[in-house]
This record gives structure tokens, C-alpha cells and sequence, in this order.
């Protein structure tokens, strides 16, 4: 057997239409008209929907809306099946034709898209054409199809649907995949897809007309109990409830907001319960958008805070914009900026008040030695916050020293420069050093060998930190200085 891309067809046994199974002429027939129907209605009522998620997918990443794929349809004929895109451009070309969890290929969109299932609605277009029924084995792939035998072909007598049997009974594709897998195909045609075809042909075996209308509704069952699985809602428990935190400090927000616009007081004007509804809507909705909850709140920063900024300032934009278009006019304008101040103000000191608690609360109750940091650059704020953040570190900075004059008697992450190198003999004594890290980026080699002998005249042990952008460099020109400056020594 063989794909023939070019003649639009696969070369397979002949599969003749509807002889598996027990659904007759009839049957066939209300199946196919209860599809056009439905499709057809869908189609109109979910046209919004489509114009929206259009827009936000050309927003998101370059390429086309849709994603086109040859499938295997009724008896074996090819077909091009309408899905929303949901990869990178060109995803099939950079490797597996499968997609698992974490795929990196995926859209930051494209994530939400697949978890609401959103991404199956174009199909409707391929029910309305006769390509697919809602209800059948899933269209699969030309390649393996190729590896389908003896009975398992039969499963190209019925037309692919929407829903599949796999699906309806509960089983994610994605979640079958073992995690760290490399042959992801390998996998896929030996352990799933004989299951899956198991499962498709004693579906085709017992399927009736009356049969489909359960399966139908078992689908749409499925497809919504598979958004809000027990399992995904665990493991993402402290996402859900960091969520359900923002909504309550959004919808508090907007409300102090008022009070602080009207004296004290909130308004019986009807466009706030309309506001508010708004805002439940589209605060968690833009950020989950920009990646709001997908940072690791121990080490939440400046580039998390910059994410945090785009999305309360874009939701700021939408409700104000919409409570206009809407018909709420007499809504006051400056409420939205006290509330996106007071919105942006809650969110970012609720992560701040986490990140607090998590470092702190990690850290071992110990005597920790008293370390004394040379350089006050890059490396040594770097070495600094390691210090005070890493919860396993066996040092804490009591001082820094650099050769700066602008910079004596300021702190670094709470921590004082002490001065220049004239005062490290005395800040050795004063502050009970137990060691000194010299940071090569921060100070010139004299400086990082001068603090070298002070040391050993000290009999306090000394560290050197390679410089960063060195050690990044393909010839190692931080191993070489290292070397030198311990070397003097």
C-alpha cells in the first residue's frame, strides 16, 4: 500500500461504502440529513465565534486561519480536513506528524484552542460537504492508514466523524503518550492506534441510526467533561485558584474604584452590575491570553510584571471600549483608570506577597556563614540575590566592596558597599567574613588579585565567579582569566 498524493486518491483494497455494519439505506440517510441540518445551523449561529478566533490567530502567529490536512475518508478517498491552525507555521515539516503534551509547536493560542476543542468547530464545513458525519472513526493520516490490516480497513466504510468512539468513552490521545517519548509515530501505531481501530470497528458493528443520536449526544458530553477533567484541574490547582484570587481582586478593585469616584458611595446605576460582568470575563481571559499564570511565582520578576502590565492594560481597554459600544455611555471614563491602577496595584503585590512567602518559607532554619561579595555589576547582583533567594545556600551577604566611589554607602538588595578595596581588610574583621567571592565581571583583574592576597593575609577563603558573558563566549575566556587569577594566588 502506498499514499498518491498527486492522484488524490490512496491505494488500499477496495472498501465498498456501508457493507460493515448494520445501519440501512434509511439509516444513511436521516444520518446524512441530520448532519446537513445541524452543520448548517452551526455554522450560522458559530459565524462570530469564527470571525473572532480568525482575527486572534492571524494576532497571535503568522500564518493561515485554518489548517488543511489530507485525511482518509468514506471507502478510502482523500479529503482535506478544515481545523482552526493551532502550530507554527509549517509544524509538519519540522517533525512528527503527531502532537503530544508540551508540544513546542503549538501556539500560545493555539494551547487554549485545543483545550476547548475550539479548533474542531471548521469541520463543520466538511459535515456540510459530506467529507465527514458528526458521528464516525476519526479521519486519520494517509501514512497510517498504510499500516491498517485485514479487518481493521473496514473502519473506511462509514464516513470519519467529529465525535469518535475513543472520544466519547473518554480517552485523550495526548494523555496516552508516555511523557519524555521520542518515536511519538512508533508509539502511536503500537500501542494506540490498534485499540483505537478495536474501538471504531465495534462501533461500526452495532451502529443504528438511533445509536448515533446517543453517540452525538455523548460526544458533546465528552468534549465538555474532557475541558474540565478531574485530573487537569488538579494538577493545575494552584493556577485555578491564583485565578479565582484575580477575579475577586479585579471585581473589588473595580468596586473601590467607584467608591472612590462617587464620595464613598457606589452608584444604583444599572451599568455596574453589567461592568462587572465584563470584567470577570475579560480580566482572566486576557491573562490567560499573555501567559499571566504560566510563570513560576518563586522567581516572579520584571518580565513576568511586564506580562502582568499588557494584560490588565488590555482589559482595561476592552471593558471601557465595549461599556461605550455596549450602550453604558454615562459610565464615568475615570473609573477605569483608578480601577486599572488599583487592578494592576493588587495583582502585581498579590504574586509579590507569594513570591515572599515562598522564599522565605523554603529556606532552612540554620546558621548560615557571613559571605562578603567583591564587584557590585551584574555578577555581583547576581550573586547577591542567589544568596538571599536560594534556599539551600549555605551564605549570606553581609557587604559588598567595588572600587566605584558613586556607589560607596548604597545597598544592593538590602545589602551595604562597604567602600573600596582600602576598607576590605576591615570589613573582613568587622563583619565576621567567613568567605569572599570575587565576580571577574565586576572588577579588573589587579582588583580581583589584590582581594586574592588580602584574604590569604587573612586566612579567609576566597571564591572566584567566572564572568557570565565570558563563559558564554566559544573560547573560554573566562576559564583562562580564572586561571590567572588564582594563579596569583
Amino acid at each position: 500500500m502506498r499514499t498518491d498524493v498527486e492522484a488524490g486518491y490512496i491505494h488500499l483494497p477496495r472498501v465498498p461504502a456501508w457493507q460493515y455494519g448494520k445501519m440501512g439505506p434509511w439509516g444513511r440517510r436521516a444520518k446524512r440529513g441530520l448532519d446537513f441540518v445541524l452543520a448548517l445551523i452551526g455554522l450560522i449561529l458559530l459565524s462570530p465565534l469564527f470571525a473572532i478566533v480568525a482575527v486572534l490567530i492571524k494576532l497571535d502567529s503568522p500564518g493561515p486561519v485554518f489548517f488543511r490536512q489530507r485525511r482518509v475518508g468514506l471507502g478510502g478517498e482523500l479529503f482535506r480536513i478544515f481545523k482552526f491552525r493551532t502550530m507554527v507555521q509549517g509544524a509538519y515539516q519540522m517533525g512528527s506528524r503527531l502532537t503530544v503534551k508540551r508540544d513546542p509547536r503549538i501556539t500560545r493560542l493555539g494551547k487554549f484552542l485545543r483545550w476547548s476543542k475550539i479548533d474542531e468547530l471548521p469541520q463543520l464545513i466538511n459535515v456540510l460537504k459530506g467529507d465527514m458525519s458528526f458521528v464516525g472513526p476519526r479521519p486519520e493520516d494517509p501514512y497510517f492508514v498504510q499500516f491498517y490490516r485485514g479487518e481493521q480497513i473496514q473502519v473506511l466504510s462509514v464516513p470519519p466523524g467529529i465525535f469518535g468512539p475513543s472520544q466519547i468513552h473518554g480517552r485523550d490521545e495526548a494523555d496516552e503518550y508516555p511523557d519524555g517519548l521520542k518515536d511519538t509515530e512508533a508509539y502511536y501505531l503500537e500501542h494506540i492506534l490498534p485499540a483505537k481501530l478495536q474501538r471504531d470497528l465495534e462501533y461500526i458493528r452495532n451502529a443504528t441510526f438511533w445509536s448515533e443520536l446517543k453517540f452525538l449526544l455523548g460526544g458533546v458530553w465528552a468534549t465538555i467533561r474532557g475541558a474540565i477533567r478531574a485530573r487537569y484541574l488538579w494538577e493545575r490547582r494552584r493556577r485555578i485558584a491564583l485565578l479565582g484570587a484575580d477575579i475577586a481582586c479585579a471585581v473589588g478593585a473595580y468596586l473601590l474604584a467607584l467608591l472612590i469616584r462617587f464620595d464613598w458611595h457606589i452608584p444604583p446605576a444599572e451599568y455596574v452590575g453589567q461592568t462587572l460582568m465584563l470584567i470577570a470575563i475579560l480580566r482572566p481571559a486576557t491573562a490567560v491570553y499573555f501567559g499571566v499564570y504560566q510563570s513560576v511565582l518563586r522567581y516572579f520578576g520584571v518580565w513576568d510584571f511586564i506580562a502582568l502590565f499588557k494584560a490588565v492594560s488590555t482589559s482595561s481597554l476592552l471593558i471601557a471600549g465595549l461599556t461605550y459600544f455596549l450602550g453604558m455611555q454615562s459610565h464615568p471614563r475615570s473609573v477605569f483608570v483608578i480601577d486599572w491602577a488599583l487592578v494592576l496595584l493588587a495583582w502585581g503585590g498579590l504574586r509579590l506577597g507569594i513570591r515572599t512567602y515562598l522564599r522565605t518559607s523554603l529556606r532552612r532554619r540554620r546558621q548560615r556563614m557571613h559571605a562578603l561579595i567583591v564587584g557590585t555589576g551584574l555578577g555581583g547582583e547576581q550573586m547577591c540575590r542567589a544568596m538571599l533567594e536560594e534556599p539551600v545556600a549555605a551564605y549570606v551577604p553581609v557587604g559588598f566592596v567595588d572600587e566605584t566611589p558613586e556607589r560607596w554607602g548604597a545597598r544592593i538588595h538590602g545589602v551595604k558597599i562597604l567602600g573600596g578595596m582600602a576598607e576590605l581588610p576591615l570589613a573582613l574583621a568587622a563583619k565576621k567574613v567567613e568567605a569572599v567571592f570575587v565576580c571577574l565581571s565586576d572588577v579588573s583583574e589587579e582588583i580581583a588579585r589584590e582581594a586574592v592576597e588580602v584574604c590569604g593575609r587573612a586566612n579567609v577563603p576566597v571564591r572566584i565567579v567566572p564572568a557570565l558573558n565570558q563563559l558564554l563566549q566559544p573560547h573560554g575566556g573566562a576559564t583562562r582569566r580564572t586561571s590567572q587569577v588564582s594563579s596569583a594566588s
